[in-house]
């Protein structure tokens, strides 16, 4: 009965050793054999779980679901108020800051798919659960009044999405005229003007 449980603990252990490395590797020589090294292990060891690379960087785009999908749809249940859930939403999405080093991998991770998301179905599945979920708040607040959209939900929704992941790509780029609470106050100001309410504070 141990044996599933080791092989996911494997397989985190490699994506957290994968993220490890893209901080300091192009991401565009990384190769199992870094991974395997870092890890202490063969490359064949470390093929077990991914034959190649594409497989692993895929499953690190993938990983973005547990932070920026699970995890915020479980913070959306403790509580029912609308305008706090979209604060929560909004701040949970951007990176802690520049060194936020799982954001960094995991977008470096997203950009390898290229620019061909119709062929990569699941890295094109990211951005439209997340969109789903902001969505779902914004239709939810409009029926109980708690927000008068000045647009469609998902087009809202829309335009939150592409501020987050813009805005933190300069975050964790190291722009210096940006950082985290300069986007969470212009997304925050957005928010508020396309749904007639005024966000509760986040940290």
């Amino acid at each position: 009965m141990g044996r599933p449980n080791r092989q996911i603990e494997r397989r985190a252990e490699i994506l957290d050793a994968t993220i490890a490395l893209i901080e300091r590797h192009d991401l565009a020589t990384l190769r199992l054999a870094d991974v395997a090294e870092k890890l202490g292990l063969t490359t064949n060891a470390v093929r077990y779980y991914f034959k190649d690379m594409t497989q692993l960087l895929s499953e690190l785009a993938l990983r973005s679901d547990v932070r920026f999908y699970d995890d915020r749809l479980a913070a959306l249940k403790e509580t029912d108020d609308a305008a706090t859930q979209l604060a929560l939403t909004i701040a949970a999405g951007l990176p802690s800051g520049p060194e936020d080093a799982e954001w960094r991998a995991i977008w470096r991770a997203v950009l390898a798919a290229g620019f061909e998301l119709d062929q990569r179905r699941d890295v094109q599945g990211i951005y439209h659960r997340q969109v789903d979920l902001y969505t779902q708040i914004l239709t939810t607040g409009r029926k109980t009044k708690a927000f008068v959209l000045g647009s469609p939900p998902r087009d809202i929704a829309m335009t939150l999405m592409s501020m987050e992941d813009y805005l933190g790509y300069r975050i964790v780029a190291r722009d210096p005229a940006m950082n985290r609470r300069t986007a969470l106050r212009l997304m925050r100001q957005y928010a508020e003007l396309a749904t007639g309410t005024q966000l509760p504070s986040t940290p």
